[in-house]
């Protein structure tokens, strides 16, 4: 898990709409990642001020922010390869 939010709600089992708990954001640095959570549909509020981590959204999520990673480490490999081709003479 990345982020010191998800630890929060791990830690608390705050995984389902029954287990929902009420969060506030202490920091700038708590907001960002609570904002991007929230955004992502990782967290879900249940009640205004009261949320739950859903962990199969972040699985999710996770995922996808994988594969566009390979992908362009994939892409960039390859053009690096390509410049290098450029360079060699026989």
């Amino acid at each position: 898990m990345r982020g010191p939010i998800a630890v929060h709600f791990l830690g608390r089992h705050a995984l389902s709409a029954e287990d929902a708990i009420p969060y506030m954001p202490k920091t700038r640095y708590e907001r960002w990642w609570f904002d991007r959570l929230r955004g992502r549909g990782s967290l879900r509020e249940v009640r205004p001020g009261t949320f739950y981590f859903d962990l199969i959204a972040y699985h999710r999520d996770a995922e996808a922010l994988r594969r566009r990673a390979v992908t362009i480490s994939l892409l960039l490999s390859l053009a690096i390869a390509g410049i290098a081709m450029l360079f060699y003479r026989l």
